[in-house]
């Protein structure tokens, strides 16, 4: 209702912003079972982005491949064949390769951001489903951010979060999430996959934009077939101005070069 109120007062301009911010739930792979690649494959093929998305965001989403937007010139699809496969048969298959035998698996989230919340009751749902014994464990969120930043935690298995300013700020921002220190995926004792690391570093140090932007594709094709991480989607939202305002474009931080107001 508020939405439309703003839309219907002429005073002010309502823009749509298409990327707020990237859905996505972190394995810690430094626990079992989801040290185990057979396991967090299953949860992947398990996991429907849609219904995720839906429920988190009141409808308000686009599905979204990787970790970056089409708009941006990283953008990769690179570790498509992972995503919003929903398909229960093939979930199931995973499990019984991984030997996964009914351990509790337990899914840390917050109740502080909403769409975290949703989206982790969603996961849990998806993830019983197909014969998982998930549950959530609920706590504020500066008290999920330091549980998952625990070296070798065993009081978690999965992390819901949002990345927004690093998707926003481009791909070496959003990146450096999964390389260490305290790489997303938290692998045991933060040794860092040799694959993720040196596609990280020609990211960082190839002398062309067009190959850093390949070392981009290839890190997140490792991270996405390696199940490191688990992005669901864009949240969207609308930024409003008076309508006198000229030049404002929509961003996840407000900018305001080349911004006038007409007089």
């Amino acid at each position: 209702r508020s939405l439309e109120g703003l839309r219907r007062n002429r005073a002010i301009t309502v823009l749509p912003l298409q990327n707020w911010w990237i859905q996505i739930a972190l394995p810690n792979v430094s626990v079992a079972p989801t040290n185990n690649l057979a396991f967090r494959r299953a949860v992947q093929a398990a996991l429907g982005a849609e219904d995720i998305m839906d429920a988190a965001t009141d409808g308000n989403f686009r599905l979204n491949i990787g970790f970056q937007y089409p708009n941006q010139a990283t953008y990769s699809e690179a570790g498509r064949e992972t995503y919003n496969i929903n398909n229960p048969t093939r979930a199931r298959a995973l499990l019984r390769e991984s030997g996964y035998r009914n351990e509790p698996i337990i899914i840390l989230t917050n109740r502080d951001y909403p769409p975290m919340y949703n989206a982790a009751l969603v996961m849990e749902q998806q993830l019983k489903a197909v014969g998982i014994n998930a549950s959530l464990r609920v706590v504020d969120w500066p008290t999920s951010i330091q549980m998952s930043q625990q070296l070798n935690s065993s009081e978690w298995h999965f992390f819901h979060s949002g990345w927004g300013t690093q998707p926003a700020l481009g791909a070496l921002a959003t990146m450096q999430f999964l390389v260490s220190p305290n790489a997303a995926y938290r692998p045991r004792d933060d040794r860092d996959d040799p694959e993720v690391m040196a596609a990280w570093n020609d990211m960082n140090n190839l002398p062309d934009q067009a190959a850093r932007n390949a070392a981009f594709s290839r890190m997140q094709a490792l991270v996405l077939e390696r199940a490191y991480a688990y992005p669901f989607g864009a949240l969207t939202k609308v930024q409003a101005v008076r309508a006198n305002v000229q030049g404002f474009v929509p961003f996840r931080i407000p900018r305001f070069s080349n911004v006038w107001v007409q007089r």
